[in-house]
């Protein structure tokens, strides 16, 4: 089938799917599994590598992560990755299809030339172009400016975007995010009573999206009767477990961060406060009213609500706070991407493999800002 391909890799999970389209088609974990030796005799061909959830599977191999906070710091591993999305989850040969590929706005410059190098050189892709993921989430959300406020797997950013370009100076970041969410979910079950398997602590994660929420007044939350916040939640392996003050504990600390945590976070109120006010004034205002939730750990009910309001203690009255948060927002970098490669004005700004092969890697730089 025709049409670029459109891949948008997190720290945790990675996402491609088609140009034009509103979702990917396909989402994997990240992991990929190399064979540390062939078990002699055992008749199966360990040469290949695993990906994603199955690279957890399996003993004796490797297990690769190639992504640390966004940036891919293992090429080969990312280049096994991409090309199982394309060739097995896609169906489609990369050499058939130019690919538009998502990055995180603070990457080192020599990031984009190395993909370039392995899109055009190791899959031998017609077509390139890489993008800032903020930038992407703000097409998703129909606009071409707005602050948006990024919470993944391993890191939160707040970054400021006017009229499509990323403002790097005004970005705040802070390495607190689902993980860390998930992982305070388990402690908090943990001094309950719950004993969590290694086999059943992914399930953490899944409790987590089902059951947890925002409160839009902590300590008001914490004085109501523990049945009105009570919720039953069953295992896999037949127990039910009882959620009660943990679902709304839980997500707090993105607003306030737990003071023995190594570092000195602030919450996510205020990170965006900062980032705010260090922009010039007269595009603060636009800011104010174009507040992005982006990213799998956004997805918390009442958050919207509840940062608005964060947001409106802060700030001179009569200002006009607006928090959008789209339901397909966890996959918006790639929405973004899938608006952005359809669109006709776009097409004289692919990289073409004549091009690469003429300027070389550098040609990135001059083409994608």
């Amino acid at each position: 089938r025709a049409g670029a391909v459109v891949i948008d890799t997190g720290t945790r999970s990675c996402r491609a799917g088609f140009s034009g389209q509103e979702t990917p088609i396909a989402e994997i974990n990240t992991l990929v599994s190399c064979p540390v030796a062939q078990s002699p005799g055992s008749g199966e061909d360990r040469s290949k590598a695993f990906i994603g959830e199955e690279a957890l599977l399996y003993p004796d191999t490797e297990i690769i992560d190639p992504m640390q906070n966004g940036i891919i710091i293992n090429w080969e591993a990312a280049k096994t990755l991409w090309q199982h999305l394309l060739e097995h989850k896609l169906q489609v040969l990369p050499e058939e299809h130019a690919l538009l590929v998502t990055e995180p706005l603070l990457s080192p410059t020599s990031h984009r030339e190395k993909m370039a190098e392995m899109v055009f050189e190791s899959l031998g892709s017609p077509g390139f172009f890489v993008a800032h993921q903020p930038v992407l989430s703000t097409y998703a959300h129909g606009r071409t400016s707005g602050l948006v406020v990024d919470m993944g797997y391993a890191t939160s950013h707040i970054v400021p975007v006017h009229e499509g370009y990323g403002l790097a100076y005004a970005t705040e970041r802070m390495d607190l995010a689902g993980s860390h969410l998930s992982w305070y979910l388990m402690t908090l079950l943990e001094d309950t009573g719950y004993t969590f398997s290694k086999e059943v602590s992914h399930m953490v994660e899944n409790i987590k999206h089902k059951c947890c929420y925002v409160a839009s007044n902590f300590e008001r939350e914490c004085q109501l009767p523990l049945v009105s916040c009570t919720l039953d939640f069953a295992l896999p392996d037949g127990q039910t477990i009882s959620l009660s003050r943990e679902r709304f504990q839980c997500p707090e600390v993105l607003f306030n961060p737990l003071p023995n945590w190594s570092t000195s976070y602030v919450g996510i109120h205020e990170m965006a406060r900062r980032s705010l006010d260090q922009l010039p004034e007269e595009i603060r205002s636009t800011m104010y009213k174009n507040i992005l939730l982006c990213g799998g750990s956004s997805l918390f009910k009442g958050l919207e609500t509840r940062l608005c309001s964060e947001l409106l203690q802060s700030l001179p009255p009569n200002t006009e706070v607006k928090v959008a948060a789209i339901p397909l927002r966890r996959y918006s970098a790639w929405t973004g991407g899938s608006i952005l490669s359809s669109l006709k004005n776009f097409q004289t700004w692919w990289i073409r493999k004549g091009e690469y092969d003429e300027e070389g890697p550098r040609i990135v730089h001059q083409r994608c800002y």
